[in-house]
């Protein structure tokens, strides 16, 4: 059986460049011998809109409201995410702190749930934070000598960000006929 006894095993980052070599490598064997087993390690590689810890969850409650089948409607979820940097250079000024959103609906619907209201919100408690952070273009300053300093790279550069959806809510009626 080609490959039995024969495995490689390589870190994402391997000399000469430390940057992404061993997997290069390994994408290139596997092209070569397919039934190879590949074991693909990484020390430390931060990868962007990556964060360590993400946690949703949702309850939902449809108690009957009286004895004609109108039953109520009480719906919440949300979704935690912990820091992560949200552009594809990590650079540290595009670093997104953790943050919450919750999304909210209370409603009532008839007998046969032949009809339905709901007040309905998403990003409840109008969370502000980044989906992607970029660097402007033509914007660092050209008569001033560069800011360089190894913990903030792109110093003087200008960042943009294209933000996360606010608070928005409104009134949904369902009807079947």
């Amino acid at each position: 059986m080609p490959g039995r006894g024969w495995a490689l095993i390589t870190d994402i980052r391997m000399p000469p460049m430390t940057t992404d070599d061993g997997a290069r490598a390994a994408r290139t064997l596997r092209a070569q011998r397919p039934t190879l087993p590949i074991v693909l390690l990484s020390q430390h590689v931060e990868t962007t809109h990556s964060p360590e810890l993400v946690a949703t969850g949702s309850f939902a409650w449809t108690p009957r409201l009286n004895d004609s089948g109108l039953t109520g409607l009480f719906y919440v979820d949300s979704r935690l995410s912990s820091d992560y940097n949200t552009g594809s250079d990590l650079f540290p000024q595009k670093e997104e702190d953790s943050y919450v959103v919750v999304n909210a609906r209370i409603g009532v619907r008839g007998a046969d749930e032949r009809w339905s209201i709901e007040l309905w919100a998403q990003n409840l408690f109008d969370t502000n934070y980044a989906q992607v952070a970029f660097n402007t273009p033509f914007q660092a300053g050209a008569t001033a000598p560069p800011f360089v300093d190894p913990q903030f790279p792109g110093g003087r550069q200008v960042f943009s960000a294209f933000l996360a959806e606010p608070r928005t809510y409104g009134i949904t009626g369902r009807f079947r006929f």
